[in-house]
């Protein structure tokens, strides 16, 4: 049978929805009247998700200091827009319980996806060319199209994944997933953030975060998740060697004005991260 990305994003649709405190969340955001307390009763009414938010606020991510025990305290200490972001990616990891694959285990996905997120964060904190709002959670939705592909299409998904082992000129896996499907897990994840309406710069950075110089619209933003898709993969292998994780593009660094000597301090500081996270996200 053959599928198309928009048929493999449908199909998670049709099985999973966000909660509706997200949707209800963007439009109180798009009030400038609205308060951190107004924002903080409206998340109140998700029990778990309000559990996730004060913990990742008081996470070393955010530089916790004090303890909050408040959605309130959250909102102020995090920002109200990168509570909206935060929230998108809490309830994208919750959507994709119990939807089975074979191929990759929720905790490795997941470690990768956060590792992704904190070097973002990081990265950003480094450059004045792309505030962090978004930083976080671009990286840690970038690969989400992969779990729509391992879940339906676990067969032709292991090819490619085979195939991008196999071959001798160390294609990355996007590509074998082009030879093997015509299109590619970026495709399939744009087309999922599309459906569920991801804002555009976090879909854009889904869609490109392989390829941030094809966009007919050169964002700053993905150009840092590519950035931080490759670190996120050194801090996985405890390692700071560039040519050990997936190619950056040489342009990605002067666009952003970072220096590649920081590329050790940013692995470091997310190997130190992504565990407690990992169990924020999770449990």
């Amino acid at each position: 049978m053959t599928h198309t990305a928009e048929d493999l994003a449908a199909s998670i649709t049709q099985l999973t929805s966000f909660s509706d405190v997200v949707l209800r969340l963007d439009s109180m955001l798009a009030d400038e009247n609205s308060s951190a307390a107004q924002i903080g009763n409206l998340i109140e009414q998700d029990p778990a998700l309000t559990a996730k938010l004060i913990r990742i606020a008081n996470s070393a991510l955010f530089n916790a200091g004090v303890p909050i025990d408040s959605v309130k305290d959250a909102v102020t200490r995090v920002g109200m827009r990168q509570v909206r972001d935060i929230t998108l990616g809490v309830c994208a990891t919750e959507a994709f319980d119990g939807i089975p694959n074979d191929l990759v285990s929720p905790e490795d996905f997941w470690k990768h996806s956060l590792s992704c997120a904190i070097s973002a964060q990081l990265l950003a904190s480094h450059t004045r060319q792309v505030g962090n709002e978004s930083a976080f959670t671009a990286g840690l939705l970038h690969d989400i199209g992969q779990l729509v592909m391992f879940s339906k299409c676990p067969e032709q998904s292991q090819q490619a994944l085979l195939l991008s082992i196999d071959l001798s000129d160390g294609r990355s896996t996007y590509l074998a997933e082009r030879e093997i499907f015509g299109f590619d897990h970026a495709n399939v994840g744009a087309e999922l953030a599309k459906q569920w309406g991801f804002p555009d710069n976090l879909r854009h950075c889904v869609e490109w975060h392989h390829e941030p110089f094809e966009c007919d619209e050169i964002s700053n933003l993905t150009v840092l998740i590519h950035i931080a898709n490759s670190v996120a993969v050194l801090a996985e292998l405890d390692s700071v060697d560039m040519d050990d994780a997936a190619p950056v593009d040489p342009r990605a660094f002067d666009q952003l004005q970072l220096d590649t000597e920081i590329i050790p301090e940013i692995v470091a500081e997310t190997r130190e991260s992504v565990a407690d996270l990992l169990r924020l996200f999770l449990n």
